[in-house]
């Protein structure tokens, strides 16, 4: 991805994800809970390439096979944040030698 289109994307994560992530952190979550989205949030501000946000996505999805404990909402949020960084992830793989 050039560099010009990471500014864009950095735009679409504060807009879509990181925003989600501050709900989350603003619900009340438990200590490990809120431990674990704080370390996502701070990886996706750090982020510098797409290699490090994929990362931070394959993380944040290793929850749902946590034991965290979520409400019905909490779950129905961190829903919406996955298909976010899904669709985030797959531009990333979409070829650009294809033209339209």
């Amino acid at each position: 991805m050039p560099q010009q289109n990471i500014g864009d994307l950095k735009d679409t994560i504060n807009r879509d994800i990181l925003t989600s992530l501050d709900c989350l952190l603003n619900d009340s979550i438990g200590a490990r809970e809120i431990q674990f989205f704080k370390k996502i949030q701070s990886d996706l501000v750090y982020a510098q390439s797409e290699q490090n946000l994929l990362e931070v996505f394959l993380e944040l999805s290793t929850l749902m096979y946590s034991d965290f404990v979520f409400t019905d909402e909490q779950l129905e949020k961190i829903d919406t944040l996955l298909a976010n960084c899904e669709q985030i992830a797959c531009t990333f793989s979409a070829s650009t030698s294809i033209s339209n």
